[in-house]
């Protein structure tokens, strides 16, 4: 176990050598700066395709941060990841307001990622699987997804990564008091910033400790001259704490509440919530090769290259498991740890390459031998038998088809196709401008696209309002606009108002986190269906008629269709 934790990074042969400062040459330096603006290129195709509901959190509170020095949608406030939205702000101040300025931080943030994995690994284990492991990470469809959304997951996988490989710069390579100290405070500093982001960090944080409480224990314990019980002492201190800790939180009830939260799932998201496979579930599906092989490249990692194996493998592992037992799952809740098993997969293969080109090569030699009796060139042949069956396996990989599929905004079923707003405008326009109501089963996109709504139809954002405000028109704080989700309520609404409009994505209507079956039936029977462009993706129904003014209902609605700011 002492070895582990003490002898230098080696490959199969025996032959690889430590990767230190000493190595810092400028072919690393320039080689980094390629796969920067590679990464930065790639990213930046098709920056303007339609924008993702969740995207404009903070596109519509960058734009109020500018104008009215708040970051508004609407009436409310959306303060959650303020500092993301300040940075969208400023970059709109920058190169103006559109999709791809709104997506330029995410951008830049994560061609840094790739950059510092890059300088990392090469410094660690070299070129090789600096290459395999940042290289990979750029082109995954993973890294892509997160570089082209406007959202904070991209800068808080940014600040996580510099965060654990500061404390991994602490434990390894502390120096002098002073240097320990300035890399404690800013790795401290990084997980609150990311964590500030997006409180996920702190499962990835839970790893990084999981990595460090066993090496630091080791140490003491392998200290020499230190009596045994003082060995004992503090490791028995520290578990007494811990255990304390576990006592008071379970006492006070936070404990309850950290359960909760770990647990806690929106309507939308609910379907897989127990779903403890669902990340294994798309590493398969997109790197059947390369996931399956996991465990044997994580082995030969902590075998051959110790240091960044341990720490690369205990920090996605944990990460990992941790994301899987979790109520809410997304591929973008995880992106935090996702670098990390990249730089696995580069560990791995860079310790058991010797074996793989030995094995090839005895393979060639074999196949020669075997086609030198009936096929001329054979040499040659071999060779294309051998690059063919490399090829299919890269192939059979589809990462690469997922990766051109996001680039060119193609969904891959159950995805849907982006809903294209401005395509409805000019059919809508005319009933925007006149009608009392707007009801929307997409607040967001209908605001910012189409420039108004009054209320949202959202049964799963209903119940993730505030609990004094978890109701039929209740005040959703982020937009400060009542949400319903129930056919009373929009019954209501629909027999109070003399004129109103409903809009709905096509791929909302009829599912029973949105627009569900019974209001489907509701609003078929009782609205007019307006023709909108196919290619528009949206549902639009309308009505007129004389309102139930004397209804005691109605004068309990709140103020609706009011005028705008």
């Amino acid at each position: 176990m002492s070895e582990t934790f003490s002898r230098g990074n080696r490959t199969a042969t025996g032959a690889f050598r430590p990767w230190n400062a000493a190595f810092l040459t400028t072919s690393r330096w320039a080689s980094a700066l390629v796969i920067l603006l590679a990464s930065l290129l790639l990213f930046s195709l098709n920056l303007e395709r339609p924008a993702h509901p969740d995207e404009l959190y903070h596109i519509l509170p960058a734009r109020g941060l500018l104008e009215t020095g708040e970051p508004r949608i609407g009436e409310g406030l959306y303060l959650r990841a303020y500092p993301y939205t300040w940075i969208v702000a400023q970059s709109f101040a920058w190169f103006g307001e559109s999709l791809a300025s709104a997506r330029l931080p995410s951008v830049i943030a994560t061609a840094a990622l790739v950059a510092i994995l890059f300088l990392w690994l090469w410094r660690e284990a070299g070129p090789g699987a600096a290459w395999i492991g940042a290289g990979l990470y750029a082109i995954s469809p993973f890294a892509v997804q997160i570089a082209q959304f406007t959202r904070f997951y991209a800068v808080q996988s940014l600040f996580f990564v510099i965060g654990s490989l500061l404390v991994y710069e602490l434990l390894l390579r502390p120096g002098s008091r002073g240097r320990a100290l300035l890399l404690g405070l800013a790795a401290a500093a990084s997980f609150a910033f990311a964590a500030l982001l997006q409180p996920t960090t702190l499962m990835g944080v839970t790893a990084v400790a999981a990595w460090a409480a066993p090496l630091l224990a080791w140490r003491w314990w392998r200290e020499e001259g230190v009596p045994r019980w003082r060995r004992w002492a503090p490791i028995a201190a520290g578990l007494l704490v811990v255990l304390a800790g576990f006592g008071l939180a379970w006492e006070s009830g936070l404990l309850a509440k950290a359960w909760h939260m770990y647990r806690s799932t929106p309507l939308f998201n609910a379907a897989t919530r127990d779903q403890f496979w669902f990340y294994h579930a798309r590493y398969i599906l997109f790197y059947p090769t390369l996931w399956a092989a996991t465990g044997l490249l994580a082995v030969a990692a902590l075998a051959f290259l110790p240091r960044p194996g341990w720490f690369a493998v205990v920090l996605f592992a944990v990460s990992f498991l941790l994301n899987s037992f979790a109520g809410p799952k997304n591929m973008r809740y995880i992106a935090y740890a996702q670098p990390f098993m990249f730089v696995v997969w580069g560990l791995g293969l860079v310790a058991v390459w010797p074996w793989l080109r030995a094995g090839m090569a005895k393979l060639r030699e074999r196949l020669d031998a075997q086609l030198g009796t009936g096929f001329p060139k054979p040499r040659m042949l071999a060779r294309l038998l051998i690059g063919l069956a490399l090829a299919f396996l890269v192939l059979a990989n589809p990462f690469w088809l997922r990766t051109v599929t996001l680039l060119a905004d193609i969904p891959v079923p159950p995805e849907k196709p982006s809903v294209r707003w401005e395509l409805a405008v000019p059919a809508l326009a005319p009933w925007l401008a006149r009608v009392d109501v707007v009801v929307t089963a997409e607040e967001l996109g209908t605001l910012y696209y189409l420039g108004r709504y009054d209320i949202a139809f959202n049964i799963s954002k209903r119940g993730e309002l505030p609990p004094e405000q978890r109701r039929d028109f209740g005040i959703d704080p982020r937009t400060g606009r009542p949400v319903i989700g129930s056919v009373a309520a929009l019954e209501r609404v629909w027999r109070c108002t003399s004129s109103g409009l409903f809009v709905s994505p096509e791929r909302r209507w009829g599912t029973r986190t949105s627009v569900f079956p019974e209001a489907a039936t509701f609003i078929e029977s009782r609205m007019r269906r307006l023709e909108l462009p196919p290619a528009s993706r949206l549902r639009a129904y309308v009505w007129e008629h004389e309102p139930a003014g004397d209804d005691p209902a109605c004068a309990e609605l709140p103020p609706l269709g009011k005028p705008r700011s």
